[in-house]
């Protein structure tokens, strides 16, 4: 059975009615196995990617939290 976020990443947080999920980029090791050489931050309205490219958690929350604006950031108390 699917993922419900398919290929979005995994979820880390909300932020109003935006969602942040991290891709995590995979490397192959010498003994076979796969470990994770980077992660981006990504930050979703919905289904349609906003902001992507994002290098750690924090700079995603607060990229999402800007992108709210003065109304939405009273109305979700951020």
């Amino acid at each position: 059975m699917a993922t419900k976020s398919g290929g979005r990443g995994r979820y880390i947080t909300k932020v109003g009615f935006y969602d942040i999920y991290a891709k995590d980029a995979m490397k192959k090791g010498t003994n076979g196995k796969k470990s994770v050489s980077s992660t981006e931050y990504v930050v979703y309205h919905s289904k349609k990617i906003v902001e992507k490219g994002l290098k750690t958690k924090d700079l995603a929350v607060t990229k999402a939290i800007e992108l709210l604006g003065d109304k939405y950031r009273a109305v979700y108390s951020l």
